[in-house]
């Protein structure tokens, strides 16, 4: 009697693109299978000639494992598809030919591949399938889409990613970048530092320049941005209208937790600051730290902040490391070098002497107390320990108010003077802020979400008029 060992099939989910799988079928020499495939969606059977599935039943037909290695390698097709798919994956020894399995398989004659995915939602049915029935061999899903975004309140700043520099597998959405890969697909550490690429599939790097979009606006940085900046976002449906009152009930408290922010209600008001503070499992009663009233079938949008949560609401695994925020810095116009500086414009019009109101090309993004250096010139008086020349005011789109640091009327003593034409830098606010990270993705889930990051926590934006 010849024996079939081991059979071996990678049943990690694979994407809706045509995607090439390895059937290894491990025994000893004479051994005699066949194999054959099932798209469980439409009961076709894949046709190992065509390399395409049919509804005619057909199979690889008697195979003998006749190499040195005692390994038979096949191949199979799994063509492009433009919704989920499942197949199952049989081996059959062929007993006319004296094979059959050996003991470790509780098969005699048939196998079906088993997937090695059996994670069990809270309801006891399995991940993969939402059923009690087994999974099926593997899975072909459309891809899940992650979006990564960037989010300030104020309407005066505009997101934007930033595509002068280098951001590693990922897709350009408008201001917003997308990760797109199969559900259920799963990495390792294991897997990337074997990995004969450089880039892994799974790592990407996001950059983003979030810009000040209106005139007698200035962009400060409040400080560095951290994990806990980060946010997802999910919905419940209030269950019973309420009034004045810090108690709701919702339809169901899945994937709710204590601290989550309410963003926004589908209909009505919300008190500012609203965030949950205790909720009951059983009645499914919600406590908020504000009173609201709301009515019976609105929806609640919630945030959860930092990253703990999100395998709980999507099923997604990630890490986020090199979190980095600084307002950006500009170049030189004659030099080309990098500076420390975080604007730069022109003095116009004429030469500045005497009085503080000193004419520029622009002053959009330039802020109160951002201080000044002009060509030739780094202080009110001209020396170099003297009183830095800084902002006072914003008049309009061309004009600034210096200080008065002798309560004289004029900005600059000694002599100084701000030729036309000159070069001034600023320093303290920004048209612009560079933020970047890189995302490691060990396990995409089963829903689309965004994860945004939350700009207020960064960025203080002033008006200046």
């Amino acid at each position: 009697m010849k024996h079939i060992n081991s059979v071996f099939f990678d049943t990690s989910p694979i994407s809706k693109t045509k995607t090439i799988k390895n059937l290894f079928i491990r025994g000893d020499i004479g051994a005699v299978f066949s194999v054959y495939v099932v798209r469980n969606n439409d009961n076709y059977y894949y046709n190992f000639n065509t390399k395409s599935f049919q509804a005619a039943s057909t199979r690889l037909l008697q195979k003998e494992i006749i190499n040195n290695n005692k390994t038979y390698i096949v191949k199979i097709v799994f063509p492009t598809v433009t919704a989920d798919k499942n197949y199952d994956v049989y081996v059959y020894a062929e007993s006319h030919f004296d094979t059959s399995f050996n003991s470790d398989f509780e098969e005699s004659l048939l196998y079906r591949v088993k997937n090695i995915d059996n994670r069990l939602n809270k309801d006891g049915t399995y991940y993969l399938n939402s059923d009690t029935k087994l999974p099926s061999s593997l899975y072909q899903y459309a891809d899940k889409t992650i979006t990564i975004s960037t989010l300030h309140s104020d309407s005066a700043v505009t997101e934007a990613v930033n595509s002068s520099k280098t951001n590693t597998n990922l897709n350009v959405s408008g201001a917003d970048f997308t990760f797109l890969k199969p559900r259920g697909r799963v990495y390792s550490n294991v897997t990337n530092r074997l990995s004969v690429v450089d880039n892994p599939e799974n790592k990407a790097t996001a950059n983003f320049l979030p810009a000040m979009g209106l005139v007698n606006h200035s962009m400060q940085l409040a400080r560095k941005p951290i994990l806990n900046d980060f946010f997802v976002t999910t919905t419940q449906t209030v269950n019973g209208a309420t009034s004045s009152s810090t108690d709701v009930i919702l339809d169901s408290v899945d994937n709710i937790y204590v601290g989550m922010k309410i963003q926004s209600v589908s209909s009505g008001s919300l008190t500012a600051n609203t965030h949950i503070t205790k909720i009951n499992q059983e009645t499914k009663l919600v406590t908020m730290s504000q009173s609201n009233s709301f009515a019976d079938g609105i929806t609640l949008t919630l945030r959860s902040y930092g990253l703990s949560n999100i395998y709980n609401l999507f099923k997604t695994r990630l890490k986020i490391a090199n979190l980095t925020g600084a307002l950006s810095t500009v170049t030189h116009p004659d030099t080309g070098q990098s500076t420390e500086f975080n604007f730069v414009t022109t003095k116009k019009s004429s030469d500045l002497t005497t009085g503080v109101n000193c004419d520029v090309t622009t002053t959009k993004g330039l802020g109160t107390g951002d201080t000044i250096f002009a060509a030739g010139l780094t202080t009110g008086d001209g020396t170099a320990d003297g009183t830095p020349i800084t902002i006072a005011s914003i008049t309009d789109s061309d004009t600034i108010v210096l200080t008065d640091p002798n309560s004289d009327g004029n900005a600059l003593a000694n002599n100084s003077t701000i030729l036309e034409n000159t070069v001034m830098f600023f320093k303290g606010s920004s048209l612009t802020a560079d933020i970047s990270f890189d995302i490691e993705f060990y396990e995409i889930g089963d829903t689309n979400f965004t994860l945004f990051l939350d700009l207020d926590n960064i960025l203080t934006i002033t008006d200046e008029s």
